[in-house]
């Protein structure tokens, strides 16, 4: 069972923007997404983890996620992870089995049995640059 969506309301804000500053080491990675309705470029800090041609993340909050469901209406989302700023293509949801082989075992099993994730996202690379500076939010 992902985490419960009240907990996903109180990470806004302060939290992301404090956490975003992580993104490019430890595994964090600063997703840039446009929104559905107001067409206002965001960041959200996720974990995320490059698995060769692909980028794989847990689905922490579930489906109901407006940063998952941002990056599946428009297609394709940017990521700064790690060094690189990377394009990223349309989103494919996996079962956690099949998401936590592209992650470090620890990681994995902590999506698996601690956080109880059931879901991970795939998203396909389509091009890489070096990543310069710190994001914009």
């Amino acid at each position: 069972m992902p985490f419960p969506r009240v907990l996903a309301h109180r990470t806004r804000g302060r939290i992301n923007r404090t956490t975003l500053r992580f993104a490019g080491r430890l595994a964090f990675a600063d997703l840039e997404h446009v929104g559905r309705s107001s067409g206002t470029v965001r960041h959200t800090p996720l974990r995320a983890f490059r698995a060769g041609d692909k980028v794989v993340i847990g689905i922490n909050f579930g489906r109901e996620s407006d940063w998952l469901k941002n990056i599946q209406a428009a297609g394709r989302c940017r990521m700064r992870l790690g060094g690189e700023r990377l394009e990223l293509g349309a989103p494919t949801i996996v079962p956690v089995e099949e998401g936590v082989r592209g992650m470090p075992w620890l990681f994995g099993a902590a999506l698996k049995y601690v956080v109880r994730t059931t879901e991970c996202v795939e998203l396909p690379v389509l091009g890489s640059r070096p990543a310069n500076g710190p994001p914009g939010p």
